[in-house]
C-alpha cells in the first residue's frame, strides 16, 4: 500500500510539474508583468518541455546577455533554409522594444503556450512556423520600475524605453548602432520571416478602441504584394478581429496634442523603424499599438487575439502569401526606379468608423492655459476620413554597382550585417562613374539616438573619374537586397548611412591657405581662370560681408582654384550604371 501510494504520488507531482511548465503564470490578471529572469525561464520551460519548440540564443546585446528565439514547428525542425523549402510560413514576433509596453511580453508567452498544448490556434502550425523574441530590449527590461510609464495604465512594474546605452532600438534597424540591433539583423535574415509582428503600447489620444494598428504603407511594396495587402490581409484582418474578438481595433491613431475628428493619416515608417526596415525585403508587416488606458489585463488579451487572427490568416492563406512574395522578389530584381521618400495626398482618403471621445479644452489647473481633455462620459461613433494614400516624392534609378571605399568600415560592416554580396578590386584601378557632391544639408540641433542626422540633403551629380583601390568594395544591386542597397546608400534617404553621420567625415576640408603667403597666387588664379572675377563680384553682392574682408575673398578664389580639393563634400559610395 505504502509502494502505491509513493508511486501514485510520484506520478501526480510529475504531472503536475510537466502541466505547469507549458502553462505559464498569467499574472497580467493581477496587473503585473514578468520580469526578464522569469520570462526567461519559462520560455525554457516551455522549450524542455516540449520537442516541437526549441529556444535558441543569438550573439549579444548592450547588456551583455544573449537575445533568445523561441522557434514552434510542428515538424520539429529548426533548419529556416529546410522549413523553407517544406514550404512552411515563417512568422516573427518581436516584443520589448520598448520594455515599459509589455502587453506583447505577456501575450506572446501565453500564445506559444496556447501553441504547444494543443489549443486549436495551434493548427496554424500545419503551414507555418512560429518564432518569438520574448524580449528584444533586455536592458531595458532589466531597467525595471514603478514610475517608468508616467501616463500608463498599469502594469504596476515594467521596463524603461531606452536599451542598456539609452538607445531607442525602435530607431536603431537600419544605422545598426546597438548589438542589440546587430543580433536581430542576424536573426532576420537567417529566418527571413514571411509575415512580421512587433508590439507597443501608444498613447497619442484617447479613444474607445484598445488595439490600434500599424501597416506597411502597400506603396511601398511591390505592386502585387502591396495590393494582396491593402486589398485582402488587412480587411480581413480587421473583419476576423471583430468577429472573433470583443476589442475594438482601429489603425494607428497619428495624431498629437490634437484630436482624431478631422481624420488622420496613415503612419509611414522609414527604415529606421522595425517595420520599415523588414518590408524592404518583401515581408509583410504590422505593429500593434495598445492604448495605454485601457487596463492591462485588456491590453494584453487584445494583442493575443491579434497575433490568433494573424497566425490563422497566414495560416489559411500560406500558398498565396509564398506566391505574392516570390512575384515580388521577382519585381524588385527588375525594378529600375525607386522613392526614397513619399508624401501624403491630402486629395485622397478613405472613411473609417472611428469610436472616440468629445474633446474641450479647459484651463490647466498649473497654468490656466487651455489643455486638450477627452471626456469619456461622451463616447462618439463616426466616419472620419483616413488618409492612407502616399505619392512619390524624391526617386532614384538604380544603379547596376556601387563601389564602395574600404576606409569606410562603417558602412561595410552594416553591408555584411545585412548580407549584401559584395566583392573586391583585386587591383588599383581608376573608374569612370557618377560621383555625388553635398550641395546642402540641414543638421539636428540636439541628438537623435546619439546621432546629429542630416536631413533636406541636396545632391549634385558628376560623371569623373575617381581613382579605387585594392581592396575597395564593388556591390551589385541586384535581389531582394536591391530596395535596402538603395535606402542605404543614397545619401538623400531618409535613413540612408549619410543621414545618419557615417561619411560626416567628407564635410570637413582638410587642406587651407595662409593669406598673407596665397596673395600672389591668388591675383594669379584671379587673373587668368575665365569668368572667376565675375563670379566673385557676384559673391560679394550677395554677401556684403565679404566686400572687405581679405580672408573670405581669398576663401573664395581658392575653392574656385585647381589647389582645393575635390573631395570635399564628395560623398564616397560611387555609382556605376553600366557594365563594370
Amino acid at each position: 500500500m505504502i509502494i502505491r501510494y509513493f508511486f501514485i504520488t510520484l506520478f501526480v507531482i510529475l504531472f503536475q510539474n510537466v502541466f505547469s511548465q507549458i502553462n505559464p503564470p498569467k499574472i497580467y490578471l493581477q496587473n503585473k508583468t514578468l520580469d526578464y529572469y522569469n520570462l526567461i525561464t519559462e520560455y525554457t520551460k516551455l522549450a524542455d518541455a516540449s520537442d516541437k519548440a526549441k529556444l535558441i540564443t543569438y550573439g549579444n546585446t548592450d547588456s551583455g546577455k544573449p537575445l533568445h528565439l523561441l522557434v514552434i514547428s510542428e515538424s520539429k525542425e529548426f533548419n529556416p533554409e529546410i522549413l523553407r523549402k517544406q514550404n512552411k510560413r515563417i512568422i516573427l514576433i518581436n516584443n520589448g522594444i520598448h520594455p515599459g509596453e509589455p502587453a506583447g511580453i505577456e501575450a506572446s508567452l501565453q500564445l506559444a503556450a496556447e501553441l504547444l498544448n494543443g489549443k486549436p490556434i495551434s493548427s496554424v502550425l500545419k503551414n507555418s512556423v512560429v518564432c518569438i523574441i520574448p524580449i528584444y530590449n533586455i536592458g531595458g527590461m532589466l531597467n525595471r520600475s514603478a514610475y517608468n510609464r508616467a501616463n500608463q495604465n498599469g502594469p504596476e512594474e515594467c521596463g524603461f524605453r531606452g536599451n542598456a546605452r539609452n538607445i531607442d532600438l525602435n530607431r536603431d534597424y537600419m544605422v545598426c548602432q546597438t548589438a542589440n540591433a546587430r543580433s536581430i539583423t542576424q536573426i532576420f535574415h537567417e529566418w527571413l520571416p514571411d509575415v512580421f509582428l512587433e508590439t507597443h503600447t501608444t498613447d497619442g489620444s484617447d479613444h474607445q478602441q484598445t488595439l490600434t494598428i500599424i501597416t506597411t504603407a502597400h506603396q511601398d511594396l511591390p505592386p502585387e504584394l502591396g495590393e494582396f495587402l491593402d486589398k485582402k490581409m488587412q480587411p480581413e484582418l480587421y473583419k476576423m478581429m471583430r468577429q472573433t474578438s470583443k476589442y475594438k481595433i482601429c489603425p494607428y491613431v497619428t495624431v498629437w496634442r490634437d484630436t482624431p475628428d478631422n481624420g488622420y493619416s496613415l503612419f509611414l515608417e522609414s527604415p529606421r523603424y522595425s517595420t520599415g526596415y523588414v518590408s524592404l525585403f518583401n515581408t509583410l508587416s504590422f505593429m500593434t499599438e495598445n492604448h495605454i488606458f485601457k487596463p492591462f489585463e485588456d491590453r494584453v488579451l487584445s494583442c493575443l487575439d491579434f497575433m490568433h487572427c494573424l497566425l490563422e490568416f497566414t495560416s489559411d492563406n500560406s500558398n498565396e502569401i509564398a506566391e505574392k512574395r516570390k512575384k515580388a522578389d521577382e519585381y524588385l530584381n527588375k525594378q529600375k526606379e525607386f522613392v526614397l521618400t513619399w508624401k501624403i495626398d491630402s486629395l485622397k482618403f478613405d472613411y473609417i468608423t472611428f469610436e472616440g471621445y468629445e474633446a474641450s479644452y479647459p484651463p490647466c489647473k498649473l497654468t490656466g492655459e487651455p489643455l486638450l481633455h477627452y471626456d469619456r462620459n461622451k463616447p462618439y461613433t463616426k466616419q472620419i476620413k483616413y488618409y492612407n494614400h502616399y505619392d512619390p516624392d524624391i526617386t532614384v534609378e538604380a544603379p547596376k554597382y556601387y563601389i564602395l571605399p574600404q576606409a569606410w568600415h562603417e558602412a561595410v560592416e552594416r553591408l555584411k550585417l545585412n548580407n549584401i554580396e559584395m566583392t573586391r578590386l583585386n587591383s588599383d584601378t581608376t573608374i569612370t562613374l557618377e560621383m555625388y557632391y553635398i550641395k546642402s544639408y540641414d543638421t539636428y540641433d540636439s541628438p537623435y539616438n546619439g546621432h546629429y542626422p542630416h536631413y533636406n540633403i541636396k545632391l549634385e551629380s558628376k560623371v569623373m573619374s575617381v581613382n579605387f583601390y585594392k581592396g575597395d568594395y564593388v556591390i551589385p544591386v541586384k535581389g531582394i537586397n536591391k530596395y535596402y542597397l538603395i535606402q542605404a546608400l543614397e545619401p538623400n534617404a531618409p535613413d540612408s548611412f549619410f543621414s545618419w553621420n557615417l561619411f560626416d567625415e567628407i564635410l570637413q576640408s582638410r587642406e587651407y591657405f595662409s593669406p598673407f603667403i596665397f596673395e600672389e597666387r591668388a591675383m594669379q588664379i584671379l587673373d587668368t581662370t575665365p569668368g572667376l572675377k565675375k563670379q566673385l563680384r557676384i559673391a560679394i553682392a550677395e554677401s556684403p560681408d565679404m566686400e572687405k574682408n581679405t580672408y573670405l575673398q581669398m576663401k573664395f578664389i581658392y575653392r574656385h582654384s585647381p589647389y582645393f580639393e575635390k573631395t570635399y563634400m564628395r560623398y564616397p559610395v560611387g555609382r556605376v550604371n553600366g557594365e563594370l
